[in-house]
C-alpha cells in the first residue's frame, strides 16, 4: 500500500510540475492550508491541489481527494473542523490525479459526470474509484441547508469537466481550466479542448462569485478567472483570424487551414501575456491546441 500511495502522489504532483518528481523529498511539501470562504465552507489546499469542503451538522461534501496520502491529510484537517462524516465526494473531472483516495472516506458517495466511467474503464493501475452516482448536465446536492450545484457545460479539461457552484455563498470551483497569470504547461494540454475551456470560462465568468477556486493554486480571487477569460478570448480571436485568412486565400477551402499547423504555433505571439508564467515555453502548444479545436473540433 505504501508504494501505491507514493505512485499516486507522484501522479498528483506531476500535474503541477513539468519536471520528474521521482526524487522529490516529501518533507519539502508545504503544509496544507484551510481557508474559510463562507460559513461552513472551506478551501483546502494541500499537496499542490485544491478541494472544496462543505460542512453541515450531519454531513460533509468534498471535491477531488486526489490520492490516498493527500486524502488522509484532508480527512485529518476536516476532523479539526467537525465531527460530521464525509458523505459525498464530487469529482471535477475524470483525470487520475484528482480522483484517487476516495476509499479513505468510508461509505462516501462518489459523484462524477457520466463521461467519467468510460475513462475509468480503461484504467491500468487500478486506482480509479467506483462511481456511485452520475449526472448528465446538472445535479443539485444539499449539504444541510447549503446547496451545491454540479454543472456540465461541455468538454474542457477532459470530457467530464464539472463546475461546482454554490450560488448562495457565491463560490465556484473548477479544476485544470486555468492558472493565475500563467499558461497551463505544455505537457498538460493534450486532453484540453481549448474552445470548450473558452466556452466554460466565459459562461462562469458571468456568474455572481466572490471566490473562484482553481485546481492548483491556493488563491481564490475571481480576478484570476476574469484574466483567463480574456486570455482565452484573445487566443481564440487570433487563431480564428489566421484560419479565416488562410481559407480566404485558398478560395474558400477549409483544407487550407491544415498548413497552419506547421507555421502558426511557431510564429504567433500574444505580447499582452508575455509576462505570464510559461509564456515562452507553452504558448506554441496553446496555439496548436486552439487551432486543432477550431479546425478539427478537439
Amino acid at each position: 500500500m505504501k508504494g501505491k500511495m507514493k505512485v499516486a502522489l507522484l501522479v498528483c504532483c506531476a500535474a503541477v510540475f513539468s519536471m520528474s518528481l521521482v526524487a522529490y523529498n516529501y518533507q519539502q511539501i508545504p503544509p496544507p492550508t484551510v481557508t474559510m470562504l463562507a460559513d461552513g465552507v472551506y478551501h483546502y489546499f494541500g499537496f499542490f491541489t485544491s478541494s472544496l469542503v462543505v460542512i453541515s451538522d450531519e454531513e460533509v461534501l468534498i471535491t477531488d481527494p486526489s490520492n490516498p496520502l493527500r486524502a488522509q491529510s484532508l480527512k485529518e484537517e476536516i476532523a479539526k473542523l467537525t465531527d460530521s462524516p464525509v458523505t459525498t465526494i464530487a469529482l471535477t473531472h475524470e483525470h487520475y490525479d484528482h480522483v484517487g483516495g476516495t476509499g479513505v472516506f468510508e461509505n462516501a458517495t462518489v459523484v462524477c459526470h457520466r463521461n467519467c466511467q468510460t475513462v475509468f474503464d480503461l484504467d491500468s493501475l487500478g486506482d480509479v474509484p467506483q462511481v456511485d452516482e452520475t449526472f448528465d448536465e446538472f445535479k443539485e446536492i444539499r449539504v444541510g441547508d447549503k446547496v451545491v450545484q454540479l454543472h456540465y457545460l461541455g468538454p474542457g479539461d477532459g470530457d467530464a469537466t464539472t463546475i461546482v457552484y454554490m450560488p448562495t455563498e457565491r463560490i465556484v470551483a473548477t479544476a485544470d481550466l486555468y492558472e493565475p497569470r500563467a499558461l497551463t504547461h505544455k505537457n498538460w494540454v493534450d486532453d484540453k479542448n481549448f474552445t470548450g475551456v473558452r466556452h466554460i470560462l466565459n459562461t462562469i465568468s458571468n456568474w455572481d462569485v466572490d471566490h473562484a477556486i482553481n485546481a492548483h493554486s491556493p488563491g481564490t480571487d475571481p480576478v484570476d478567472l476574469q484574466e483567463n477569460v480574456e486570455y482565452y478570448n484573445d487566443l481564440y480571436d487570433a487563431v480564428k483570424a489566421a484560419v479565416e485568412e488562410a481559407v480566404a486565400q485558398a478560395g474558400g477551402s477549409s483544407f487550407a487551414a491544415y498548413g497552419l499547423f506547421d507555421t502558426l504555433p511557431q510564429t504567433m505571439e500574444l505580447e499582452k501575456y508575455s509576462d505570464w508564467g510559461q509564456y515562452d515555453s507553452s504558448l506554441p502548444r496553446h496555439v496548436e491546441r486552439m487551432l486543432l479545436a477550431i479546425y478539427h473540433g478537439d
